[in-house]
């Protein structure tokens, strides 16, 4: 949400190319709005990301970033320019098609709650009401392939939450560990614990991650610490699979917490949702690829992505149909991963995603 300068350049770009209408719904959201010259007809939208992760950048690239502690880690600057082309191309075929288009310019996707929740509050949804949104989002290729896009039906992006865990026992001197309840051991057993959740009670046909990333706690080496905190992430596809991992959650924490007399308090932090891939609009956008850009730059993957985007929520909230997906974008060998400070990708991934989903938003309105 701190986007000022970025989403500045957006109006201003949207402005010179003869955009029918730019709207701010949110301080540092944007929207463009194009109407088709052949009259009435469906409003299809694409929305891109546009911010900046809190990453000093290590690329040492001439165009590095000038912010210390902020680069584009994510792609997300690929992302803007990608859909500022295809709206400055669309601009140019108005009278070519009938029906709308909106850009949808969203910040904050990276630090949650995100900004695609915001956005849909603000209306971006509705006037005109938006039948149906894609997405595109850059992805470092292990071959160096560049422009092609990798398209799957079905859920693509998993669903992810948030917990933060205090356990809270008594303090004791390590001399003396009967007068204390150690809130140590009891977050080592509550993370043993916690990693059988998905090993043990979701259905293994269905598909869960529960990672703990931190642990803190203790002061001293012989003293028995009263406090230790976890944080940990869970992600999966199905909200049966997401409800199970939530009731689990809490009922080892207040288990562990009795049997070694602490109290366990978790604080939940609903994360994204999981991104469905509706079929018919990966068909359309399949054929639109095809005939920009050739067979070979459209590509069906096996498997979906274990990755967490709010783009998710513009399906969500309204039960709009939605399509996302991942564009090759290099860097072969040297490739390195999304959010890595080395992050680079090819600047040759414009050209095809602006010329692919300029196709693909003109066939979804030729329907």
């Amino acid at each position: 949400m701190q986007e000022i300068r970025t989403s500045a350049i957006i109006r201003s770009e949207l402005e010179k190319m003869g955009m029918d209408e730019v709207l701010s719904p949110l301080p540092t959201g944007v929207v463009g709005i194009l109407h088709g010259g052949k009259g009435t007809g469906k409003c299809v939208a694409m929305r891109a990301d546009i911010d900046a992760l809190p990453v000093e950048e290590e690329t040492g690239l001439p165009f590095s970033s000038q912010t210390s502690g902020i680069m584009h880690a994510c792609g997300h600057d690929l992302h803007t320019t990608m859909l500022l082309g295809v709206a400055r191309v669309l601009c140019r075929m108005r009278d070519s098609f009938a029906g709308t288009v909106k850009f949808i310019f969203q910040p904050s996707e990276d630090t949650m709650p995100g900004g695609a929740r915001a956005m849909v509050a603000a209306g971006v949804m509705e006037n005109p009401h938006v039948d149906a949104i894609y997405g595109i989002h850059v992805n470092p290729s292990e071959d160096g392939e560049v422009g092609t896009m990798n398209l799957y039906k079905g859920y693509f992006t998993t669903a992810v939450d948030l917990f933060d865990i205090d356990v809270n026992g008594k303090a004791g001197h390590g001399s003396a560990p009967h007068t204390a309840d150690d809130a140590i051991v009891a977050a080592g057993y509550l993370i043993a614990a916690l990693q059988q959740i998905v090993s043990r009670r979701v259905d293994p046909m269905d598909t869960a991650v529960f990672t703990i990333g931190t642990m803190s706690g203790g002061s001293a080496v012989n003293i028995i610490s009263g406090q230790a905190k976890i944080a940990g992430v869970s992600r999966y596809f199905t909200d049966t699979a997401r409800q199970t991992v939530l009731e689990q959650v809490d009922r080892i924490c207040d288990g562990i917490g009795t049997a070694f007399g602490c109290r366990i308090d978790v604080k939940k932090t609903e994360g994204y949702a999981a991104t469905f891939n509706d079929a018919a609009l990966v068909d359309v956008a399949e054929a639109g690829i095809r005939a920009e850009l050739g067979a070979d730059k459209c590509r069906y993957i096996d498997k979906p992505f274990s990755g967490s985007e709010d783009f998710s929520f513009y399906s969500r909230l309204t039960g709009t149909p939605g399509a996302f997906f991942m564009i090759d974008a290099g860097h072969g060998k040297d490739r390195v991963s999304l959010h890595n400070a080395k992050c680079v990708f090819s600047e040759e991934v414009i050209r095809y995603g602006v010329a692919g989903m300029a196709r693909v938003l003109l066939t979804y309105l030729e329907q």
